[in-house]
């Protein structure tokens, strides 16, 4: 068989297909595997002289009788091919080409995997710092927290603290208070006190011991800026005393600045009950147990009017007259009046009342001790 020699440096043997080194120069090459010789013409085909018959071969030196043989067409040129035969090679080298071959796959290989492993490496770095930096920040939000909410525990305990032990220095001042006044009075006061006081106080607070009825004493009683204990005792006072006016003198000096709206609500009932005349605090009495227990005013006079059973007009005339006074002796004067001629503590709870001038009692208790103490009268 005839073809083109390759311009290569190796070409596959026609008879055995191995890969044969080749001389571009040389005119023949003999296969080393099998023996087979090529041989190439002058047009460069190749001829398989020791692969072909013997007839084949005569055929091949005979003088040819058909004349001169028309040239091949062009054939394209072969592409370039290079052909690895791992059989023809020794063992060493065999082991080596397979060493070689195994790096390179491995290389390849840590090639593919190498960026992946960098982006893992870089995400798990990555994401541990932020973790760490995210924790970190919220155990110290976490502390800070903590600390402010202990601050603020600390601070609203020594709130409660502080108001408790105001509070309860309050109570002693004015537990204190009442009972030098006892002591000061104990016998001076009329018979039938003690047992009214004792109703109107609050439990355990000192009340008074029986006295002469006919000691005379002074009583002098600023009427402004009091407690609410004060208010309490000043209207037992008030409410007991109004028929001892010859045994009993009852000086109460209030204040302009501190005189609220109950104050002058009870002046204006006083007034209006005195001139009803006797009876008045007996039926108030029996109509107030019929209406319930506890009065609430709101700047609204209508339920109480109906109650006393006076004109709504009336009691806010008898109020107005008390709004505007402004100065102290008429004001002392008109509660020395009341205070000795007819005396009635109306125990209203109003939270508008002025500067804690609160009466925080029922309406209806000293109505009571007035029926129940007939001597009182």
């Amino acid at each position: 068989m005839g073809m083109k020699k390759p311009q290569l440096q190796s070409l596959n043997c026609p008879a055995c297909g191995a890969s044969i080194s080749n001389d571009p120069g040389a005119s023949s090459v003999k296969c080393q595997y099998c023996g087979n010789l090529l041989v190439f013409d002058d047009d460069d085909d190749v001829v398989d002289v020791e692969g072909a018959s013997p007839d084949a071969s005569e055929d091949f030196f005979a003088p040819s009788t058909t004349g001169p043989r028309a040239p091949s067409p062009p054939r394209a040129p072969a592409p370039p091919q290079v052909i690895m035969v791992p059989n023809a090679l020794d063992p060493k080298t065999r082991k080596q080409v397979q060493q070689a071959v195994s790096r390179a796959t491995q290389v390849s290989k840590l090639a593919a995997v190498l960026p992946a492993i960098f982006i893992f490496a870089t995400l798990l770095i990555g994401g541990t710092i932020a973790f760490f930096t995210t924790r970190g920040a919220q155990e110290h939000q976490k502390r800070v927290q903590e600390q402010v909410q202990k601050a603020q525990d600390e601070a609203e305990q020594k709130r409660k603290t502080a108001e408790k032990e105001r509070l309860e220095a309050q109570a002693k001042r004015e537990r204190d208070q009442w009972t030098n006044l006892i002591e000061e009075n104990r016998t001076s006061l009329p018979v039938g006190l003690d047992a009214l006081l004792a109703e109107s106080l609050p439990q355990g607070w000192p009340t008074l011991t029986k006295g002469a009825s006919s000691a005379p004493i002074t009583i002098t009683w600023y009427a402004a800026y009091v407690s609410n204990f004060e208010q309490r005792a000043f209207a037992a006072f008030k409410g007991v005393l109004r028929k001892f006016d010859k045994q009993v003198k009852v000086n109460v000096i209030p204040l302009p600045a501190q005189r609220g709206k109950n104050t002058q609500m009870m002046e204006a009932m006083l007034e209006i009950l005195e001139q009803k005349g006797e009876g008045a605090f007996e039926e108030l009495h029996e109509r107030l147990a019929q209406e319930g227990r506890n009065l609430y005013m709101r700047e609204n006079y209508s339920q109480l009017c109906e109650i006393m059973d006076c004109d709504l007009k009336k009691f806010q005339k008898a109020m107005k007259s008390r709004t505007h006074a402004s100065k102290a002796a008429a004001l002392a004067a008109v509660s020395k009046k009341l205070n000795l001629d007819r005396q009635l503590v109306f125990r209203i709870q109003d939270s508008l009342f002025y500067d804690q001038m609160t009466i925080i009692s029922r309406i209806d208790d000293v109505l009571e001790g007035f029926v129940k103490y007939p001597e009182a009268r």
